[in-house]
């Protein structure tokens, strides 16, 4: 498998679940994520699910998630770019992307 690695700048377009309002969405292309933080991690989804914050999401029962959010927060992919701080991760690593993590680094 050829991984780019972390210094390799990303430029493709990807395509995303965008929500635009209670019951509007549409898949639309969007620029491939970046690093902004040196504790960024970048991972390319090979699989993935909905859950129940999905379907509150596009019923309209979330109040922080404003038109243009792209929606998906739980996959199974590769890292494809880590930040300078990130220390447990390295590109080519296979991992789950779950919406209740634990950093293993404060009490909670």
């Amino acid at each position: 498998m050829n991984v780019p690695q972390k210094s390799q700048i990303l430029e493709h377009i990807m395509k995303a679940l965008v929500y635009h309002g209670p019951g509007k969405k549409a898949w639309e292309e969007v620029p491939d994520p970046q690093i902004l933080a040196p504790t960024d991690a970048i991972v390319k989804i090979d699989t993935t699910t909905i859950c129940g914050t999905d379907l509150h999401i596009l019923g309209g029962d979330v109040a922080a998630v404003t038109d243009g959010r792209i929606l998906g927060h739980e996959g199974v992919g590769h890292v494809i770019a880590v930040g300078d701080s990130v220390q447990n991760f390295k590109v080519g690593d296979r991992v789950i992307v779950s919406c209740i993590t634990k950093c293993g680094v404060c009490e909670y």
